[in-house]
């Protein structure tokens, strides 16, 4: 089919006398008609849609033949087109037990191609003058080269579609992109017609018959051609492992070797088809299949084909072939629309946008057997490689490309080697047993004498070398002569003499002189025995020195693989060393990174202990208490505090128990786990004491809060002192701080232009850049306060509240009358939750309790987000005088926590209004409370925080010299921690 095709696994002497011998020509115009058929089939199988492509095709024209054949000829489409449409549409997984039938849409579709392509090339090859023997190796040679335009065109199309239907070259191009017929025609025949040479015509210089119904082409046409040329790779592919199968069977039944027979069936019905498979085992032209309907519609085919006749059968016989394999595409064309609608429905806008469309994907089992399942990462490679490879190729010395492209070459030729050898060998193994192709060309008269009997002569000609007598029948006649003159031979290892004595056949056995002789050589043989023995040749290997031999194979790869263990070993214990050293200095020159490799080594060390799947697999599974009546496990209380189990734990303090046990659900180890280990860590700060065992919180009362909290621990644990977060691609560019604050000035005029009522002033001159031009502008840098989890806590809150309030409590919200919605969390399922009336409060319900405060603090921040300062003032007031009793369920630990939270929010209310003088009053001790409570706690930099919060409040009220005294508070407990961004703005302050 071209020159430029090679077929990889036939032998180099077949190929050899295939192209180069006359006689072999027609095999050859045989496989190329029959392909172009083949071809001619698969581009019009849409001939009706798209411009028409079988009358661009070099074969006989459809009418040319005469109207019966014609008819005919429609029939058996009609035919094969319905069995292979029910084929690819029933679902085969509902029929019961498969019995070798395929279990698939797509599997069934291969089938029918497979069974009626192999029928119909063998039918069509049996109208040229050539050789039966030759039908299957060319049927695999054409399925080979139709398997190799298709992988390539395949190849091209899926390039074709990221290029037509994303913006990866035109931006204006995407899902919904129109390209003409003639684009998708162009790839068809640089493969086809081109590059593999086969017989259609160039769809830019002769015209199509019929324009067709479509005028441009869409994703869902490319898709079905992607599908189809997939479908057209593993039909092949499969019809030359059939093929292979047929010239295996056909090479042991030349050489009348035992083929290996299937087990017999149970059921009759399964014997039965047996049976027909035995008879029907040489015919290469009708493949068994256990369908019925399917082997009827092969056979219905073949008696079509049988009806050409004369010198011009086999082109007829090519368009047959042709129209048919077009009806068999019909059939298979709701399969393949099916799955190409099933892509489509796979892609997304961003995938276009991203120029890299998704490969439409086959259903498990038939994407596990493809050919062509990475088809997509194939047709990647031929694009142009990434900077980034580019750069690391041009890095690299200069023998290590031409290591890699001979460790390449090399694989290449391994995995060269293990696809084809198979074929290869199966291909000479039939060839040298048929005799074909013959070297020179058969003369009127002769026979071909096979390899088997060649065999089969030389078998008999060494017998009877060995035994003296030929393998006919014995004459009669001197039948007692041969049986008294008949000497038998014993192997000189049975004790025998083997070949040293003669028989003297010409002496009468009854003579006196011939009973000399055989005592004489018996005589003679037994005194050079000792001779013999010297010169006998080494004895043939047996069984035993066979197992010697393997098994000093095995201890010669065994000592190989100890060696390359030993190596293997030291290579790793090398890298460990290097990668310990490497780590070590990296751990030198940024301490920053020591906390991160605490808590790494903190959790692997929880993983040795409790086991890795419970410590990094969150597995949220309700263990079984002692009160259901079973065992509670051995490591249970691994985590608990021992001076818990001294003072007392949660569970005993009264405020844990009050949870009703109905509804208090355990959480997952993994989750108490981490917990234990981050209160374990948080008992030793920097530069403070531990803390007091009524802060730790742990027992039921700590399991309750990670379930409610998704495992979230962070209010327990000390922030990081990384307060100002990296530069992102939102924040504004850095300035020199001239220009930047020359910036801020010019912000400023234009604001104050830009209010109602303000008069315009002249322009005013660009100020000195001095120091008492700063110093008027100096302010400490306010570090705010966050809600915690806000969205989550307003979420768990509007599910407690019932249908008929809670569209009140959103309209509330929207009116910003927060106070409201506080008073209408009375009506909450649960009991009420209104923490500004705690006499009425529900009891035993400390979470909920936190739900709410910490849903106050973050409608405190949209009050000041939203100039309503006012009524975040009367919220953060009304919680703090309530505070003492709403939190009186709550843990003391929990409880400290959450009261210096509220005290520190409080504190940053005051910064947002200035001038609500109460609040200012209050402010000095809102700072004493919190921090007093965060040193007890041990955070340190949330400590910190608050002393700078406190310092920025002061200083907003003139008293810049407490100011002053708090920020060097924050500076001491800073005084050994490593640099970060808060001791920065300690300092800046």
């Amino acid at each position: 089919n071209g020159p430029s095709m090679s077929i990889p696994w036939m032998p180099k002497e077949v190929s050899h006398r295939l192209f180069e011998r006359p006689h072999e020509t027609i095999n050859v115009k045989t496989t190329y008609l029959l392909s172009t058929a083949a071809v001619a089939g698969f581009l019009a199988r849409e001939d009706g849609k798209r411009p028409a492509w079988f009358n661009r095709a070099r074969l006989m024209p459809v009418s040319a033949l005469t109207p019966d054949l014609q008819e005919h000829l429609a029939n058996c489409c009609h035919v094969i087109c319905m069995k292979v449409r029910q084929e690819v549409t029933n679902e085969h997984g509902l029929r019961g037990p498969l019995n070798g039938r395929p279990s698939t849409q797509w599997q069934a579709g291969l089938l029918c191609a497979r069974v009626i392509w192999r029928a119909l090339f063998s039918a069509a090859a049996a109208k040229a003058p050539a050789s039966k023997r030759a039908v299957p190796g060319v049927f695999m040679a054409a399925c080979e080269g139709l398997k190799q335009a298709s992988q390539k065109l395949l190849t091209k199309v899926w390039r074709e579609v990221q290029v037509q239907f994303t913006s990866k070259e035109n931006k204006y191009r995407n899902m919904k992109s129109r390209p003409a017929w003639s684009v998708l025609e162009a790839h068809q025949f640089e493969v086809f017609g081109k590059d593999r040479g086969f017989g259609i015509c160039d769809p830019a210089v002769v015209a199509p018959s019929s324009a067709g119904t479509k005028p441009a082409s869409n994703l869902q046409d490319y898709l079905e051609e992607v599908l189809a040329l997939r479908f057209a790779v593993d039909w092949m592919a499969m019809s030359m492992e059939d093929a292979q199968e047929f010239l295996d069977q056909a090479t042991k039944r030349a050489y009348k070797r035992p083929v290996l027979k299937p087990k017999a069936a149970p059921d009759p019905v399964s014997q039965t088809l047996a049976a027909l498979k035995e008879k029907t085992v040489d015919s290469f032209s009708l493949m068994w299949t256990d369908d019925a309907e399917l082997r009827g519609v092969a056979s219905l085919a073949i008696r079509l084909m049988d009806g050409l006749e004369g010198p011009s059968a086999l082109p007829f016989a090519a368009t047959f072939v042709g129209q048919m394999l077009l009806a068999m595409w019909k059939g298979v064309a709701p399969l393949l629309a099916h799955h190409a609608a099933t892509g489509i429905a796979r892609i997304a806008e961003s995938h276009a946008a991203m120029g890299r469309l998704p490969a439409p994907q086959l259903p498990e089992p038939d994407a596990s057997t493809s050919r062509t399942a990475v088809f997509d990462r194939v047709a990647a490679s031929y694009d142009r490689p990434s900077k980034d490879c580019e750069e690391l190729v041009n890095a690299l010395p200069r023998g290590v490309l031409g290591s890699i492209i001979k460790a390449q070459a090399t694989f290449r030729g391994y995995v060269f080697r293990a696809r084809y050898f198979t074929k290869a060998r199966a291909v000479a193994a039939y060839c040298k047993a048929v005799a074909w192709p013959e070297l020179h060309p058969q003369l009127e008269g002769e026979t071909v004498e096979l390899a088997s009997e060649k065999d089969k002569k030389k078998k008999s000609k060494s017998k009877m070398d060995k035994s003296g007598m030929a393998s006919s029948k014995a004459d009669a006649t001197n039948l007692n002569q041969t049986i008294s003159d008949f000497q038998p031979r014993v192997s000189k290892y049975l004790g025998g003499e083997g070949n040293t004595a003669k028989p003297s056949v010409s002496s009468p056995t009854n003579s006196p002189m011939h009973k000399m002789g055989s005592t004489m050589g018996s005589t003679k043989g037994s005194q050079m025995a000792g001779a013999d023995v010297r010169n006998r040749a080494w004895p043939l290997p047996t069984a035993d020195h066979r197992a010697c031999a393997d098994l000093f194979a095995l201890y010669m790869f065994n000592l190989y693989r100890r060696k390359e263990l030993t190596n293997m070993w030291s290579t790793l214990c090398k890298s460990y060393e290097r990668g310990m050293d490497s780590y070590a200095e990296l751990l030198h020159r940024n301490p920053a990174l020591k906390p991160m490799l605490e808590s790494i080594a903190a959790q692997l060390k929880r993983g040795s202990v409790v086991g890795y799947d419970k410590a990094f697999i969150a597995k949220h599974k309700k263990e079984p208490t002692e009160q259901q009546g079973r065992v509670k496990p051995v490591d249970a209380d691994i985590f608990k505090s021992k001076t818990g189990k001294q003072v007392g734990t949660m569970g005993s303090t009264g405020q844990a128990t009050e949870l009703p046990k109905d509804k208090a659900a355990a959480a997952s180890p993994g989750a108490t786990a981490t917990m234990a280990m981050s209160m374990k860590s948080m008992s030793l700060t920097v530069g403070e004491k531990p803390e007091d065992s009524e802060v730790q919180v742990t027992g039921e009362y700590l399991t309750n809060y990670l379930k409610e909290m998704d495992g979230d621990d962070s209010q327990f644990k000390d922030i990081n002192a990384a307060v100002v977060p990296l530069s992102t691609g939102s924040s504004p560019p850095r300035l020199q701080p001239a220009e930047s604050i020359l910036k801020t000035e010019e912000l400023n005029d234009k604001t104050e232009e830009a209010r109602p009522g303000s008069t315009s002033t002249p322009a005013k001159s660009r100020p000195k850049l001095d120091t008492t031009f700063c110093l008027t502008r100096c302010k400490p840098i306010w570090l705010p306060i966050k809600a915690h989890r806000f969205a989550a806590y307003r979420a768990k809150v509007l599910q407690l509240l019932p249908q008929r309030v809670l569209q009140q409590y959103i309209d509330f919200e929207k009116q910003g009358q927060y106070s409201a919605c506080i008073k209408l969390l009375e009506s909450a399922t649960p009991g009420s939750l209104n923490v500004l009336s705690p006499a009425s409060m529900v009891s035993g319900k400390p979470l909920l309790v936190e739900t709410v405060l910490q849903l106050i603090v973050g409608y405190s921040g949209l009050c000041l987000k939203n100039q309503q300062g006012a009524i975040a003032v009367k919220l953060i007031t009304q919680v703090l005088d309530n505070m003492s009793l709403s939190l009186r369920d709550l843990h003391p630990g929990h409880r400290t926590v959450l009261e210096a939270y509220l005290f520190d929010t409080a504190l940053s209310v005051c910064y947002y209004m200035p001038n609500d003088v109460t609040l200012a009053d209050r402010s000095q001790s809102f700072f004493q409370q919190a921090s007093e409570r965060y040193l007890r706690l041990g955070h340190i930099n949330r400590y910190c925080k608050c002393c700078l919060r406190a310092a920025a409040v002061l200083h907003l009220q003139g008293s810049k010299s407490e100011a002053e005294y708090y920020t060097q508070q924050a500076l001491n407990k800073l005084s050994d921690a490593p640099v970060s961004s808060l001791l920065a703005i300690c300092y800046h302050n």
